[in-house]
Order: C-alpha cells, then structure tokens, then sequence
C-alpha cells in the first residue's frame, strides 16, 4: 500500500511541475508583453545594415515598439520598407518622422522617431498603402557620406583646377612675377628715405588740411559778408546807372534839337558864303555895284 501511494505522489507532483512548467512557458511567451501596438510602415532610402526584426523602435529616446518586418519594397528596389509595431498610445502624429541611429561603435541600429512640431493631428492611411506611412529622414551616416563625397569630388576638381593653373607655361610667368617683385621691394628698399619723407609730407598735407577744413566755416561767413557787400555795391551802380541814363534822355530831348537847327543854319549860311564867294572871283566889282547891272549910259 505504501509503495502504491508513493507511486501516486510521484506521480502528482510530476503532473503538476509539467502544468507549471508549460504555464510559465506560456506567461513567458505572453504575459510578459500585454501591450496592444498599432503597426507603421517606413520607407527608407539607404542602407539598414545593423537593424534587424525585433530592433527596438525608440521616440524622443523612449523604447515605444520594435521593427515587426524588413523588406525590400517591391515597387522600388532602391528603397528598403520596413513595418513597425508601435504601442497604441504612442502619438503618431502628421509631424512624425522616422530615422536610422546606430548604437556606438557596437553597429547595432534602431529606429528613432521625432515629432518637428507639437501639433496632435493623427497620422492616417493612405488608400494605396495597408498601414499609415511613417516619412523618413536621412540619418546622420548617410548625411555624412553625402558631405563627404561631395567634399571628395570638390577636392579632385581642385586638385584639377590647380594642376591647370600651375603648368609650365603659368610656371614660367610665376616665375617672372616674383623677380619682378623682387626688384620692386629692391626699389623701395633703396628709396626708403624718400617714401618715409613723402609720408611725412602727406601727413602735414592732412593737418593743413583739417586746420583749413576748421576754418572753412569763417571763411565762408567773410564771404558772404563781402558778397553781400558787393550786391550793395552794384545795386548802387545800377541807381547810378538808371540816373545817367535819364539825364542822358533829358539831354538827348532838350540839347539836341536846338543844336540840330543850329547846324542847318550854318549849313545855309555857309552855302550863301560860298555863293558870295563865287561870284567875287568871277566878278570883283561885285563889291562895289551890288549883283544888280547898272543902266546902261548914252550911246551904250
């Protein structure tokens, strides 16, 4: 009878570790995660080496969901669509983006999400897409890579450019230059004094100058006081002017006339001379009997 009961002791007690082993196997695989998640899509267009199914899905650095699958999408092979599970109160919102950030030097990848504003408006599902769709951004690699290439291909087309500049030819005129230059710093060496001179003349020219410059207000007051001057002066000769001229029109009016009769009268007179003076040389008894004939006398 005892070795019946320890048999069914046994045998309970491996029933129930058998029904605890599998409860704890099922609370592992299920209890531990009672969250509900609501599923994103994201399309990258770079490389997702590092990130892997199950890679947490972190926002603002919080762990809010994990990357469900990785896929190359089939509408573009260069792009790489990536579906989140992300817990349902999460807010995914129009402002939402989704970045690549890889974890140190380790090369483990997740995805961050960030929000560019604190608008609230949810993010919804286009027509031709199974989940709403998350807009990616660059991430700071792939920026990196870009500077650089860019940064590679400006230097080789410097390294281009200089080896144009510096060719033989340039070489030789480069070449020209500096002894050119260096006769011209041989030229100022040896004229130095006379530079430093002219520099101290310039710096007088300046003083004076400025003294002038001081003094330009006091010149430009005795300026227009002798300007002023100069107007009163000619408003008086205009006053002289105006006087001539109307002693000169009461000259012309009273003087004149009188002087013109007198000259015809002299005119006539010394018609009448010249007259009388004619006639003597033709005649000289002209004195004596007038112009009029004498009567003739008996027998005449």
């Amino acid at each position: 009878m005892e070795s019946k009961a320890n048999y069914t002791l046994v045998g309970l007690a491996v029933l129930i570790l058998t029904a605890a082993l599998i409860s704890v196997a099922l609370w592992l695989s299920v209890g531990f995660d009672q969250k509900k998640y609501n599923y994103y899509l994201v399309y990258m267009n770079e490389t997702v080496s590092g990130l892997n199914q199950e890679s947490p899905v972190k926002y603002n650095g919080v762990q809010v969901g994990y990357v469900k699958a990785i896929e190359l999408d089939n509408k573009n092979p260069q792009r790489v669509r990536i579906l989140l599970a992300i817990d349902e109160n999460t807010p995914i919102t129009t402002s939402t983006t989704a970045t690549l950030i890889s974890q140190g030097i380790t090369g483990n990848t997740y995805v961050g999400l960030a929000a560019s504003s604190s608008s609230l408006q949810p993010l919804q599902k286009h027509s031709d897409e199974d989940y709403p769709v998350i807009p990616s951004r660059p991430s700071l690699f792939n920026q990196l890579d870009k500077v650089l290439k860019e940064v590679s291909g400006n230097v080789n087309d410097l390294s281009v450019q200089v080896k144009k500049i510096f060719d033989e030819e340039n070489v030789v005129y480069v070449k020209k230059t500096l002894a050119n230059l260096q006769k011209v710093t041989g030229v100022i060496a040896a004229n130095k004094k006379n530079i430093n001179q002219s520099i101290v003349n310039t710096d007088i020219l300046l003083r004076n100058f400025a003294k002038t410059s001081k003094e330009l207000p006091q010149l430009t007051k005795e300026m227009q006081v002798s300007l002023a001057k100069v107007r009163q002066a000619g408003e008086k000769v205009s006053d002289t002017m105006n006087s001539g001229k109307i002693a000169l029109d009461k000259f012309s009016q009273q003087t004149i006339p009188p002087a013109i009769s007198l000259l015809n009268r002299l005119n006539g007179i010394a018609a009448n001379l010249e007259k009388v003076s004619n006639q003597l040389r033709q005649n000289p008894s002209v004195v004596i009997r007038g112009t009029t004939a004498p009567k003739p006398g008996p027998g005449e």
